[in-house]
Protein backbone atom coordinates (compact mmCIF):
# COMPACT_ATOMS: atom_id res chain seq x y z
CA UNK A 1 0.00 0.00 0.00
CA UNK A 2 1.78 3.55 -0.74
CA UNK A 3 2.28 6.03 1.55
CA UNK A 4 -0.81 7.79 0.64
CA UNK A 5 -3.41 4.88 1.10
CA UNK A 6 -1.77 3.98 4.14
CA UNK A 7 -2.03 7.69 6.08
CA UNK A 8 -5.81 7.83 4.39
CA UNK A 9 -6.14 4.17 5.73
CA UNK A 10 -5.25 4.61 9.04
CA UNK A 11 -7.10 8.22 9.23
CA UNK A 12 -10.66 6.46 8.34
CA UNK A 13 -8.97 3.75 11.02
CA UNK A 14 -9.50 6.99 13.93
CA UNK A 15 -12.57 8.30 12.21
CA UNK A 16 -14.25 4.54 12.62
CA UNK A 17 -13.41 4.28 15.84
CA UNK A 18 -14.83 7.82 16.71
CA UNK A 19 -18.02 7.03 15.34
CA UNK A 20 -18.68 3.67 17.34
CA UNK A 21 -17.57 4.95 20.60
CA UNK A 22 -19.69 8.34 19.75
CA UNK A 23 -22.26 5.68 18.55
CA UNK A 24 -21.91 3.60 22.01
CA UNK A 25 -22.23 6.74 24.60
CA UNK A 26 -24.89 8.60 22.75
CA UNK A 27 -28.25 9.34 23.79
CA UNK A 28 -29.09 11.41 20.51
CA UNK A 29 -32.13 10.26 18.51
CA UNK A 30 -32.44 7.59 15.97
CA UNK A 31 -31.91 10.18 13.21
CA UNK A 32 -28.37 10.99 14.31
CA UNK A 33 -27.77 7.04 14.99
CA UNK A 34 -28.75 6.15 11.70
CA UNK A 35 -26.54 9.32 10.40
CA UNK A 36 -23.47 7.90 12.08
CA UNK A 37 -24.11 4.22 11.22
CA UNK A 38 -24.28 5.17 7.24
CA UNK A 39 -21.15 7.29 7.57
CA UNK A 40 -19.23 3.96 9.54
CA UNK A 41 -20.57 2.06 6.39
CA UNK A 42 -19.02 3.82 4.42
CA UNK A 43 -15.51 4.55 5.85
CA UNK A 44 -15.59 0.96 6.51
CA UNK A 45 -16.23 0.10 2.61
CA UNK A 46 -13.83 2.28 1.53
CA UNK A 47 -11.26 0.67 3.95
CA UNK A 48 -12.21 -2.35 2.51
CA UNK A 49 -11.70 -1.20 -1.03
CA UNK A 50 -8.05 0.41 -0.12
CA UNK A 51 -7.33 -3.03 0.97
CA UNK A 52 -8.18 -4.64 -2.18
CA UNK A 53 -7.05 -2.10 -4.68
CA UNK A 54 -10.30 -0.89 -5.54
CA UNK A 55 -10.21 2.53 -3.99
CA UNK A 56 -11.05 5.27 -6.29
CA UNK A 57 -12.47 3.43 -8.84
CA UNK A 58 -16.25 4.24 -9.73
CA UNK A 59 -18.47 1.34 -8.15
CA UNK A 60 -20.91 1.88 -11.38
CA UNK A 61 -18.85 2.40 -14.33
CA UNK A 62 -15.75 1.02 -13.23
CA UNK A 63 -13.99 4.64 -14.41
CA UNK A 64 -11.10 6.35 -11.87
CA UNK A 65 -12.94 9.02 -9.78
CA UNK A 66 -10.69 11.74 -10.04
CA UNK A 67 -7.94 12.56 -7.29
CA UNK A 68 -9.40 15.68 -6.61
CA UNK A 69 -12.59 15.10 -5.58
CA UNK A 70 -10.81 12.03 -3.31
CA UNK A 71 -9.50 14.29 -1.82
CA UNK A 72 -12.31 16.19 -0.85
CA UNK A 73 -14.56 13.24 0.07
CA UNK A 74 -12.62 10.03 0.27
CA UNK A 75 -15.76 7.94 0.48
CA UNK A 76 -17.41 8.94 -2.32
CA UNK A 77 -18.54 5.58 -4.50
CA UNK A 78 -19.26 6.92 -7.64
CA UNK A 79 -19.17 9.72 -10.32
CA UNK A 80 -22.62 9.84 -10.58
CA UNK A 81 -22.34 10.95 -6.74
CA UNK A 82 -20.15 13.67 -7.59
CA UNK A 83 -22.98 15.18 -9.34
CA UNK A 84 -25.33 14.92 -6.53
CA UNK A 85 -22.52 17.14 -4.55
CA UNK A 86 -22.04 19.61 -7.01
CA UNK A 87 -25.49 21.14 -6.47
CA UNK A 88 -24.32 22.02 -2.79
CA UNK A 89 -21.12 23.97 -4.01
CA UNK A 90 -20.76 27.26 -6.37
CA UNK A 91 -18.18 25.79 -8.12
CA UNK A 92 -18.35 22.31 -9.33
CA UNK A 93 -15.98 20.28 -7.29
CA UNK A 94 -14.47 18.04 -10.30
CA UNK A 95 -13.27 20.99 -11.93
CA UNK A 96 -11.06 22.34 -8.37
Amino acid sequence: MEAKLAKLYTELRTTSEELLKRMESSNGSNEIQEILKEELNDIEATMVKIKTGQYGICEMSGEMIPAEVLKIMPTIKSLKDIEGLNSFFRKPINTI
